[in-house]
């Protein structure tokens, strides 16, 4: 999926869970005098919206690269793991000192602003010792 609609589709879920709040929060304020029990109610369902919001929130700062992968785990992993978890990868490329980077193809830009028509992958950088150090969606070699 190209990362416009996933970037779309995550402003679009936290502006529903802010409105949300503030909804809640003006009906709270109307509602306090007319019916106090509902003052409970909406305190409770403002933090549980509010909840809900902090968690949309980690998931977008903990997969800022791709909706698929979760950079802050694969950061400092080592390599072997992150290929037992996501499988072989479709490119790679290795140094003679045991560094290097592989990828995984994630989608081709054919969005609706300024497409290149290009394969992109997540690109994951290696040391000698096979800990992860960069992360990052670029096209393949050769542009």
């Amino acid at each position: 999926m190209n990362p416009w609609y996933i970037i779309i589709i995550e402003l679009f879920v936290s502006c529903f869970f802010l409105l949300f709040s503030f909804a809640i929060f003006f009906a709270i304020l109307v509602l306090r005098k007319k019916n106090p029990s509902f003052i409970k109610r909406g305190i409770v369902l403002l933090l549980v919206n509010m909840f809900l919001f902090g968690l949309v929130q980690l998931f977008c700062f903990s997969h800022s690269t791709y909706y698929k992968f979760n950079d802050w785990l694969i950061l400092n992993s080592n390599v072997k793991t992150i290929t037992d978890k996501y499988g072989k990868c479709d490119l790679s490329y290795f140094k003679e000192d045991g560094s290097g980077m592989i990828g995984y193809y994630i989608y081709t830009d054919s969005g609706p602003i300024m497409p290149d028509y290009q394969k992109h992958y997540y690109f994951i950088y290696f040391n000698s010792e096979g800990k992860i150090y960069k992360v990052e969606d670029n096209i393949s070699f050769g542009g």
